[in-house]
């Protein structure tokens, strides 16, 4: 037996063999494929996660702006109501020339009903009035805003009778003025008054 060859042997055996690329390459797919689903998750998942995340942040941040609109469209529905409501009361307080006309029968049927005789009812000049205007100003220049419409009469009879008619006037549902009232005593032991109402109308536009 050959000792030189023997121990040749042994020591090779004992060294063993030099590992290659082929023994790590189960570790290097390993990490190969840790690195893609990283790689992946940053650069193509998560960009969609955060997309997906704003666009739902997006969205409630509209059906909040849309709570919040549709809460100020009710404000102002409410409000434009309202103003209508108030326009239309307003609106009522005004006068068109066949009120006037019934006014004036009102009065000569009232004083009638209430044993008044009638000395005078006329109709005086109507006065435009516009917001906003001073005395020193140009105020024709102004847009008119109402009408005054004055109606003088004068009344003789008894006082209580009287103011059965002035109380039938006042009871009307339209903005009426009582701008002079004169009351005198005859030796009749009658009164004569003296009135000048106003009314207001809307303007023609």
């Amino acid at each position: 037996m050959d000792l030189k060859n023997l121990f040749s042997k042994n020591k090779a055996a004992a060294s063993g063999e030099a590992k290659t690329i082929k023994d790590y390459l189960g570790l290097i797919i390993i990490v190969a494929v840790v690195c893609i689903f990283i790689l992946s998750y940053f650069f193509l998942i998560k960009p969609v996660f955060t997309k997906q995340e704003n666009m739902i942040l997006d969205k409630y941040d509209k059906l909040s702006e849309t709570d919040k609109m549709n809460s100020q469209i009710n404000a102002l529905t409410k409000k434009v109501e309202e103003l209508e409501i108030e326009r239309e009361e307003k609106f009522k307080l005004f006068v068109s020339e066949q009120e006037v006309e019934e006014l004036y029968q009102l009065i000569s049927f009232s004083a009638l009903r209430n044993q008044l005789k009638v000395i005078k009812l006329t109709r005086g000049e109507e006065e435009a009035i516009r917001e906003g205007a001073t005395a020193k100003s140009n105020n024709t220049t102004l847009p008119v805003d109402y009408y005054k419409i004055f109606v003088e009469y004068d009344i003789e009879g008894k006082f209580p009778n009287y103011l059965k008619l002035k109380e039938e006037i006042a009871e009307l549902d339209k903005l009426i003025v009582f701008e002079k009232e004169e009351v005198k005593t005859t030796e009749s032991r009658n009164i004569i008054a003296s009135v000048k109402i106003s009314l207001v109308r809307m303007p023609t536009r």
